[in-house]
């Protein structure tokens, strides 16, 4: 296969994969996307496609995409993600330090594209971004214990645009580190995709059975008798 068509098998298969999380979450009421992965996203999304846009006009409209798709998901953590912070830290603090880490992480992102000028570095940044991001949400599923927001569409399909994309790169820079990269986030996504079944599983048989047959028809009680009996005297 061309790299332009890993590329779109990338972008089609993200792109599910932010769908999924977006309609997963808003139903479930909470955020399908662990913020220090959403955090990373958006900002590179953001950066590379209108701050240092990427060389391949292919590439930019995907992250164009992909952005729009991220501030919806930003929309669902600003919405539900505060009782879920409040758990381990001062809930006045869910917003200022939300926003602060959303911008460490585009200052980040923009002085890597900028002290990297000339090189893929949005490639080797994304790929690094995908290992943190696998991470995360093998940690939000352990640290939630069920399944909410997430999915095994939202799993598969967030692995196969990652797959895809990591092969564009190794083919492009030859490079190990891209390759090294690309094989820890297979792993883990591998294992978030394990354990996500495991729990959807034991969610399903957790959940009472639905009868498929009508519930039997209630009788009226017997009226009571009540004529006084002769005494036959």
């Amino acid at each position: 296969m061309t790299a332009t068509a890993l590329s779109l098998v990338a972008g089609i298969a993200w792109t599910t994969a932010y769908v999924a999380i977006i309609l997963r979450g808003f139903r479930d009421r909470t955020y399908g996307m662990p913020f220090v992965a959403l955090a990373l996203n958006i900002t590179w999304e953001f950066t590379y496609a209108f701050v240092e846009p990427s060389p391949y006009a292919l590439q930019i409209a995907i992250n164009i995409v992909w952005f729009l798709f991220d501030i919806a998901i930003l929309v669902a953590y600003f919405t539900y993600g505060r009782p879920e912070f409040s758990l381990r830290y001062d809930e006045r603090y869910f917003v200022p330090w939300s926003v602060a880490f959303l911008a460490g992480c585009l200052v980040v992102n923009y002085l890597v594209a900028r002290e990297f000028d000339g090189h893929p570095v949005d490639a080797y940044s994304a790929l690094f971004s995908n290992v943190v991001m696998s991470l995360a949400f093998l940690g939000m599923l352990g640290q939630r214990g069920n399944a909410a927001g997430q999915s095994l569409t939202i799993a598969v399909s967030k692995g196969s645009g990652t797959a895809a994309a990591t092969i564009v790169v190794v083919e492009d820079t030859r490079s190990v580190l891209a390759l090294a990269l690309g094989v820890c986030a297979a792993v883990l996504d591998t294992a978030y995709a394990l354990l996500l079944r495991r729990h959807t599983r034991v969610a399903t048989t957790a959940a009472p059975p639905r009868s498929s047959s009508p519930p039997p028809p209630r009788t009226a009680p017997a009226p009571a008798d009540t004529a006084p009996e002769e005494s036959g005297r």
